[in-house]
């Protein structure tokens, strides 16, 4: 699958809790918020390739439903504002 993209500041909390695949503490939070670690989350999304994906307009596969990347940001070309 490859790496994800969690740069938005949504995959952080302050309080560390169990990561939900290794029980070592973390302040990462999936979208959904389970704590994981991102390298958890990559590592299950490769051991889980059958798995629902997230597919984004422009057809790139962003991951699976359980753990994916952020959508792409527009640029300022694209319209940003």
């Amino acid at each position: 699958m490859g790496l994800l993209n969690w740069n938005s500041s949504q995959h952080y909390e302050s309080d560390a809790k169990p990561c939900t695949q290794c029980d070592t503490t973390t302040p990462l939070r999936s979208h959904a918020g389970e704590p994981v670690h991102k390298v958890c989350a990559e590592d299950w999304n490769d051991r889980n390739p059958n798995a629902a994906r997230v597919i984004h307009d422009d057809g790139q596969d962003l991951g699976t439903t359980r753990y994916h990347s952020d959508r792409p940001r527009k640029s300022r070309k694209e319209g940003a504002r």
